[in-house]
């Protein structure tokens, strides 16, 4: 005995999310959920979700659902599902059938998710999709039937969306890899004097802050030191030529304290000077909400001598604001920059990996894009190599280039088109930049720089013309 349910539901073209959520006729029926159906060019795709929660099938019974496409005279069977009692489970594994088939587990919530996609015909635009339930599988008269929204809807073709081809760039591998750390040290000396007392005030705190510096390279045996550059800085108050023996004398005297603290050769230094810090003098003006700050401006910026400077800039804000300034600024504006310059040698992938994780500075942007090649493009792993790479060359094109192809993959096109300001010239760049267009529906923009990548012979052009071609026949299609 057998028990026949037919169910038809209108096929609609593009995406139909949520089109149905119909519970079986009867009680004891499986309910089918969230059909979604839809034409993608040359593909008809069926989604849906059968629960089974309220189906309770005797051991020896079996039910085959099988979706069909009809329309006229025209037919089209879509794969078919098996739900199975204990027994039949078992006899139905011995069939080797390519069937889906699913153990009924009574009286518990079950449920399966469906899904295929078949060749798209001419004929279906305008079709339905019957459901058939069929009971023990073994076919016989439809008694029973049921229809539900059986109004025809014609196929739409669904939206185009753009799949790009990106071309990232190899950068240039560095035959030496200098690198640099550099830092501040606000030194603080007796009146007039320029020898370092390291008790002083805070100068251990400053000296330690130095010390730290060089030792990471020192102690690192994958690096050399090969210059240490200091200048020396001091503030406007006082006369010029007494300010010009301070700032190249606690220079001297900061370069005489790392010297033999390291037991540095002289001829590692570089040492220079600035007598006075009338530029930083200048960035604390611009900031600052003082009335005169136009004036003062125009005062640092002219040709008149320092020591006429420093009195004009007294009598125009006053003894208050000068006091302020001695007491607030000046101690800011007496420092010592200092540069630390070293050589990096080559690794191998393996190291570099775990370099990438404590100190990615010593890594070439070469380096960097080896590991990248490791990891699937467009990963997470294969993105975050790029993002570290363009966060410590952010001047770099080819950092800022690589970059934006992984924040395009993201979809984060704003992101993209900050790092393509400063991704160069290069065919890569303007390729990367018609990619960025057609992306954003821009093909006017895209189309020329498209073509002229593609004659530059970079492959990835060609993949991105056809693109482009599917996205504007698509455009064209909606306006019609």
């Amino acid at each position: 005995m057998y028990q026949k349910i037919l169910f038809i539901l209108c096929l609609i073209g593009c995406q139909l999310n949520g089109c149905l959520v119909q519970d079986l006729m009867a009680q004891r029926q499986p309910a089918v959920e969230n059909l979604q159906i839809q034409r993608n060019e040359q593909q008809v795709m069926v989604w849906f979700h059968l629960r089974l929660d309220a189906l309770d099938l005797p051991s020896n019974r079996l039910i085959r659902l099988t979706p069909v496409l009809t329309k006229g005279d025209s037919a089209c069977n879509l794969p078919s599902i098996r739900v199975a009692g204990t027994r039949q489970y078992i006899m139905q594994q011995r069939n080797k059938s390519k069937e889906q088939l699913i153990k009924r587990k009574n009286h518990s919530r079950q449920s399966f998710d469906y899904a295929t996609s078949i060749p798209y015909k001419e004929w279906m635009n305008g079709s339905t999709l019957h459901l058939t339930q069929d009971f023990c599988g073994c076919g016989g008269q439809t008694i029973e039937q049921a229809s539900i929204a059986s109004q025809d809807w014609p196929m739409e073709k669904a939206e185009y969306e753009v799949r790009p081809t990106f071309a990232y760039l190899a950068p240039t591998v560095e035959k030496i890899k200098n690198r640099e750390e550099s830092g501040q040290a606000f030194l603080d000396f007796p009146v007039n004097k320029t020898i370092i007392y390291p008790n002083y005030r805070r100068n251990a705190k400053e000296l330690d802050q130095i010390e730290r510096t060089i030792d990471v390279i020192k102690n690192d045996t994958n690096t050399q030191i090969r210059r240490i550059s200091i200048h020396g800085f001091a503030s406007p108050e006082g006369s010029y030529a007494n300010n010009t023996k301070l700032a190249q004398g606690r220079a001297e005297a900061l370069k005489q304290y790392v010297g033999t603290h390291y037991q540095f050769a002289d001829t590692l230094f570089d040492v220079t000077s600035t007598p006075e810090d009338w530029d930083g003098l200048a960035t604390y003006i611009r900031r600052s909400d003082l009335p005169a700050k136009d004036q003062l401006l125009q005062l640092i910026a002219s040709n008149q001598s320092e020591d006429a400077k420093e009195k004009k800039l007294r009598s125009i804000i006053g003894q208050p604001a000068y006091a302020h300034l001695l007491k607030e600024v000046y101690p800011s504006l007496r420092h010592s920059d200092y540069t630390v310059s070293y050589t990096v040698r080559a690794f191998q992938i393996e190291e570099a990996k775990q370099l990438l994780k404590t100190r990615p500075q010593l890594l070439s942007l070469n380096e960097m894009y080896q590991i990248a090649s490791t990891y699937p493009t467009g990963s997470k792993e294969f993105n975050e190599v790029f993002e570290t790479a363009v966060h410590l060359f952010p001047n770099d094109p080819t950092a800022n280039l690589n970059a934006a192809l992984t924040a395009m993959q993201e979809k984060r096109y704003e992101r993209a088109a900050r790092y393509l300001d400063k991704a160069g010239n290069s065919p890569e760049a303007e390729h990367a930049r018609g990619v960025w267009y057609l992306l954003n529906d821009r093909l006017a923009e895209a189309e020329p720089l498209l073509k002229a990548a593609e004659e530059a012979g970079i492959p990835e052009a060609t993949d991105n013309l056809r693109e482009w071609e599917q996205r504007k026949e698509y455009l064209n299609s909606k306006q019609k």
